[in-house]
């Protein structure tokens, strides 16, 4: 398997995280001819990133899919609890880090570049609300869903990184104190190899491009 992956993106960071966690030797380039190529859209179907290619040659593209395929294909190490309950709190965790952190900043990057002079309010009125929700459901101890690192850990660990790297962009650098849970599990998530070692990946690529 080949997965394609830039080190800037926060949709490409998850994936990432969930191979290291589970500690699979997956092959990894970045796209070929470039992000929006031709030649991309060709092989992956979407021409978006992270692109998991099978080894039948078929795509997988889409973060939360990728993610939830590798648990399936190497369940020796699962990144999901076994009860029905606690699948469904990892699932709502994950879809709030993706719909309520990482998706506002995604789109201010394209209202900013579309000239909207109040990309950076959107983003923070959008974010205030996504992370309000995440306050409510993120465990008050250990990951994300409770005592077990999760697929939720490598979405939200990452959508927060997003949130502080990217404060002093929209126009609030400290938007993350305001949710001190988040705030205390963004600090222990930090310390798990797999998220340290995807969010060094991603500062060092934001730095070297201007950001963050």
């Amino acid at each position: 398997m080949i997965l394609y992956t830039e080190d800037s993106s926060p949709w490409c960071a998850p994936v990432r995280a969930a191979i290291y966690a589970k500690g699979l030797e997956i092959e990894m380039r970045a796209p070929p001819g470039g992000f929006g190529s031709e030649a991309y859209r060709a092989l992956s179907g979407t021409g978006t990133i992270p692109c998991l290619v099978l080894e039948d040659g078929s795509p997988l593209p889409e973060s939360a899919v990728i993610v939830g395929y590798l648990d399936e294909a190497f369940a020796a190490t699962p990144l999901r609890p076994a009860d029905p309950e606690g699948r469904a709190r990892v699932a709502l965790l994950l879809r709030l880090a993706e719909g309520g952190a990482m998706t506002p900043l995604v789109q201010f990057f394209h209202d900013m570049s579309a000239g909207d002079p109040k990309a950076g309010v959107t983003a923070v009125e959008r974010l205030g609300k996504g992370l309000a929700k995440l306050e409510r459901f993120v465990a008050d101890e250990g990951y994300a869903a409770g005592a077990a690192f999760s697929q939720a850990d490598c979405f939200l660990a990452v959508a927060l990184f997003a949130v502080q790297a990217l404060g002093p962009m929209i126009g609030a650098p400290t938007l993350l104190a305001g949710y001190p849970k988040l705030g205390a599990y963004f600090g222990r998530a930090n310390q798990h190899p797999a998220i340290a070692r995807v969010l060094a990946e991603t500062a060092a690529a934001l730095a070297a491009s201007g950001v963050g």
